[in-house]
Order: structure tokens, then C-alpha cells, then sequence
């Protein structure tokens, strides 16, 4: 029982710590998404293909370690290979915000690798409409109709959402560590009375 549950700890530690690497751009910036298995010169695989993750498995583009050629998917904006099979995706915009996915296929007897990144773009702003106001005094002011500015919300929340999934994982790993203690316990208890 005690091996299953360091096993069941073991397994949350791994996949707590292989968190996607996290990008925030500017809108109608150029940018590059890295494909973070290549990034130490790697040689060992047959293909490299993007995917946009939200809201279903989307593929980009696709492309051979030794093909120029480039396979494309009925993917919604213009994206191509860069460097080391970056994704470089021009002018984003926020609705290209959302989890990329690199898939890199091995060569046989290799595992096929994944990695993802998470791209975040921040909301366009545009210029606000000026009105012109004329008062009492017959002077001319401009005014702006919009005052507010831009939050950056998208990167509060995913704070607080790996905050809030580090605590859950604690809170249940001392409610798993409490219980299998009560359960020894009881059946020590047990063990002891039928003696």
C-alpha cells in the first residue's frame, strides 16, 4: 500500500514539474514559438508538427528533419518554421492567445516527445474617439471617451490557477497521508484484539 502511494506522489511531482513554458507578446508582435527538445541540437527524429490546443487539436504545420518541403493544415492564419523548427507565427493578435503544442516524432525505437507553450497576447489597444466640447465660455475642449486602460488579466489568472492547483495538490496529499495512517492504526487495533 505505502508503494502505491509514493508511486501515486511520484507521478504528481513529475507532472507538477513539466509545466509549459509561457510566452507574453504585444498584439501585432512577430513571435516565436520554441520547441524546447530541439532547442540542444537534437538529430534523432523523423518530423516536427505545431498544434493550436484550444479548444481541440488543431494542426499548423508539419515538416521533415531533412525535407524543405513544408506540410500545411487548414490552420486559420499564415505560420511557418523558424529557427531549430520554431513556430513563427506573424502580427498576433489576441485570439491567437492558447497552448501550442510541439510534436516531435521519433525515429524508430525513440519515444515521440511533446511540448507545449503557452502563448498569451495582450488585448489590442486602440486610439480613443476624441469629442469636442464646448462650455459656457464658449471654449473649445477635447475630450476622451475612453479612460479605461488595459488590464492584463489572462496572466493574474493563470498565477492564481497554479496557486490554487499547488495548494490542492498539498491539501490532498496530507488528507492521503492522514488516512492511511488512521487505516494502520485501526487495523493494528484490530490485529491486536483478536490476540
Amino acid at each position: 500500500m505505502l508503494q502505491k502511494v509514493l508511486f501515486i506522489k511520484l507521478l504528481l511531482v513529475h507532472y507538477a514539474t513539466q509545466t509549459p513554458s509561457e510566452i507574453t507578446a504585444a498584439c501585432d508582435e512577430d513571435v516565436q514559438l520554441k520547441c524546447s527538445s530541439l532547442e540542444s541540437g537534437r538529430t534523432d527524429f523523423l518530423s516536427v508538427t505545431w498544434y493550436k490546443l484550444d479548444p481541440s487539436k488543431r494542426g499548423i504545420i508539419r515538416r521533415g528533419k531533412n525535407d524543405e518541403a513544408l506540410q500545411s493544415y487548414n490552420f486559420t492564419r499564415p505560420a511557418r518554421f523558424g529557427e531549430k523548427y520554431s513556430l513563427l507565427l506573424p502580427r498576433v493578435t489576441p485570439e491567437d492567445s492558447g497552448t501550442y503544442e510541439c510534436s516531435i516524432n521519433a525515429n524508430v525505437g525513440r519515444q515521440n516527445q511533446y511540448d507545449k507553450v503557452i502563448l498569451i497576447v495582450n488585448v489590442c489597444a486602440t486610439k480613443a474617439d476624441l469629442t469636442t466640447v464646448t462650455n459656457v465660455l464658449n471654449m473649445t475642449h477635447h475630450v476622451s471617451l475612453c479612460h479605461n486602460e488595459a488590464e492584463d488579466l489572462p496572466v493574474m489568472w493563470s498565477i492564481t490557477g497554479y496557486v490554487a492547483v499547488g495548494l490542492a495538490k498539498i491539501l490532498l496529499s496530507l488528507i492521503s497521508i492522514l488516512v492511511i495512517r488512521a487505516f494502520r492504526i485501526r487495523s493494528s487495533r484490530q490485529r491486536q484484539r483478536k490476540w
